[in-house]
């Protein structure tokens, strides 16, 4: 282990990020549909592939792979999908699909059969069915508008601080196949948008929450659907939605029909996928490239690694590419000291949605780190490009040097030379205005700290410090912005060989003019002994309005805080089961992911379910409304 990297399980991308529903090459479509009955063979089969295979991550002690106990836990289906379509499948692509599925059965400790009497979607009636063209969309894409804001004005939200305690759960729709909610609610023409874990795109009634229509995806969806706008009342408005997989597919479908219209692959990498959520603009989509392989790394056999991040414009009506800006220079491929063959420079993911500024002409966003030496001068930076070219017009890179990949867990080989410390930009930036009428672009790191950048030159303003950081720490999925301050989550969990600074998970708000801290809301430890993998921290981003912050929590809470203070003012666990409509078994788990609660016309619209990096499962869509 090299100095200074994180000292604790972290249950990562292995297994928990399977994607959609798979075909297998020998048996059929298979569900979760699972049985009690004997494994045979397959019992040692499996267990011999995973002493070859696997056990080298997933019983290291300190690694990034869930550990057996966890995988026990989780439905064969869902490792098998990790294991052909998911983030496992680089790993795995040795074998046949039999030891596949001998391993799957193995590890859940259950029998995977072919899918047969599946019960049918929860179809809406005529009645709930028609997409009304006086809606459109509520905001615009995954940061509810072109700043990446997150906020919402008191009109829009239609509740206030009054209102909190009056409101009571609407419905509740399950998930099917799945052990997490990460893809953020959207709303237009009377309709909630949303990916899934199992691939499936979904356009439900907001009213009663049954499906108006669903669109398989090829693999799992973590982003947003991103809804096309048009003119209130155009009777022939005919929008598209788009989202991304995580198998690096990009789509355009009919928004009101599902129908689809285009599929391009975001990039030809084998491991690339797309986590943040395309930004859609003036007929261009803006989509943030991300990858797998800094997993893919813990094979010490791997030849690490070839991936380079990248943002890549398309014409949002056709898919075809306008320009694509690299954000590390073309891998070398070179020998080190024992003979093995290694690649760099490699990484600089982006996996957040880029903001818009349509007066500088400009995108901004954020990176994660290298996955190999040499280290270089894009990562864990914040940049800004033309949205027109696509040319770089500035970058200021937060932290030198960081190289990384979960290699560095169990000792591989592949794990850099002076390894950085794993301080990737996760959370989308924030294009915002102090009270001196500069402009600037706000950021959270993994690092802990929160800055602000001039947004004409990216020089740093402030730079303040929120919480401990760490792999799993630190800022994660996004922040938000109103009113002159900036609202940053931390999640902080786990111990980490550096005691330089404590834990501080929970809720902060620091001034977006001089960068003070105006207010820290530390969270307690509410998790209950009978709960696995909960923990205290906020991971994904919150939702400001006027009168309230909304976040949703790792541990399974929901909670509004004053804006002024970051008093608790509502607190709503939801980690129970809850009756669906559509008769999924479901129940709420940790929020994370770059899913937010939406808050929009007196109703809270939260995804609740996080089985994935150490949290929580859970499979739910909830909408409460005040009463």
């Amino acid at each position: 282990m090299r100095g200074g990297i994180v000292q604790f399980v972290l249950g990562v991308f292995a297994l928990f990020a399977a994607s959609n529903a798979a075909a297998s090459e020998q048996t059929g479509p298979l569900s979760l549909m699972t049985t009690s009955q004997g494994l045979g063979e397959n019992y040692q089969i499996g267990q011999k592939v995973f002493q070859q295979t696997c056990a080298g991550c997933h019983n290291a002690s300190g690694g990034r792979a869930p550990q057996p106990s966890v995988l026990r836990a989780m439905r064969p289906d869902v490792i098998y999908k990790a294991l052909t379509q998911g983030v496992m499948k680089p790993v795995a692509s040795s074998l046949s699909d039999a030891e596949r599925i001998a391993v799957s059965e193995y590890l859940a400790e259950r029998k995977m059969v072919s899918a047969k009497d599946v019960a049918p979607p929860f179809m809406c009636p005529a009645k709930h069915a028609r997409f009304d063209r006086m809606a459109p969309p509520t905001y615009a894409g995954w940061g509810f508008d072109l700043a990446n804001s997150h906020a919402v004005s008191a009109k829009a939200a239609g509740l206030t601080r009054a209102d909190l305690g009056k409101l009571k759960l609407k419905w509740a729709y399950g998930f099917a196949d799945s052990n997490r909610a990460r893809s953020q609610p959207s709303l237009a023409a009377g309709a909630i948008f949303m990916g899934s874990h199992n691939g499936h795109i979904l356009a439900l009634d907001r009213e009663t929450g049954c499906e108006r229509w669903r669109y398989e995806a090829k693999a799992e969806v973590r982003t947003a659907v991103v809804i096309e706008p048009w003119q209130r009342g155009d009777s022939k408005a005919d929008p598209l939605a788009f989202f991304g997989d995580l198998a690096g597919n990009v789509y355009a479908v009919r928004a009101f029909t599902g129908e689809p219209v285009w599929t391009v692959r975001g990039d030809t990498h084998n491991v690339a996928i797309i986590t943040g959520t395309p930004a859609l603009y003036d007929g261009t989509l803006f989509v943030p490239i991300s990858s797998m392989e800094e997993n893919s790394a813990a094979d010490p056999n791997y030849p690490c690694c070839t991936f380079r991040g990248s943002v890549v414009a398309l014409d949002a009506r056709t898919g075809k590419e306008k320009w694509r800006t690299w954000l590390v220079g073309e891998p070398q491929q070179r020998k080190d000291e024992s003979g093995k063959t290694e690649h760099g420079p490699s990484g600089v993911a982006v996996w957040n949605t880029p903001a818009v500024d349509p007066r500088r002409g400009l995108i901004y966003f954020a990176t994660g780190d290298n996955y190999t030496q040499p280290a270089t001068e894009l990562s864990d930076a914040v940049i800004a490009l033309d949205m027109k070219t696509g040319a770089i017009r500035w970058s200021h890179q937060a932290i030198e040097g960081d190289a990384w990949n979960v290699g560095c867990f169990i000792s591989s080989d592949n794990c850099p030379d002076d390894a950085g410390p794993d301080f990737d930009f996760g959370a989308g930036v924030i294009l915002t205005r102090t009270r001196g009428g500069r402009d600037v672009v706000l950021a959270g790191q993994k690092a802990g700290i929160t800055y602000a950048f001039d947004a004409d030159s990216g020089e740093q303003v402030w730079k303040r410090r929120v919480g401990r950081g760490g792999l799993a720490g630190g800022v994660l999925f996004g922040i938000a912005s109103q009113n002159g301050r900036l609202y940053a989550p931390v999640s902080d969990f786990g111990e980490i060989a550096d005691k330089t600074h404590p834990a501080m998970p929970g809720l902060n708000a620091v001034d977006v003019t001089s960068g003070d801290l105006l207010w820290s809301a530390p969270m307690a430890n509410v998790c209950r002994p009978d709960q696995v993998a909960c923990l205290p921290g906020i991971s994904s981003p919150p939702t400001a309005t006027p009168g309230f912050v909304l976040a949703g929590a790792d541990d399974g809470h929901l909670r509004a805080y004053a804006p002024d203070s970051g008093e608790v003012l509502l607190d709503l666990d939801l980690t129970t089961p809850f009756a669906t409509v559509n008769g999924v078994e479901a129940k709420g788990g940790a929020m994370s992911g770059g899913a937010a609660p939406i808050v929009d016309g007196g109703q809270i619209i939260v995804a609740s379910g996080y089985g994935h990096a150490m949290k929580m499962a859970g499979n739910v869509l909830l909408v409460y409304e005040k009463q």
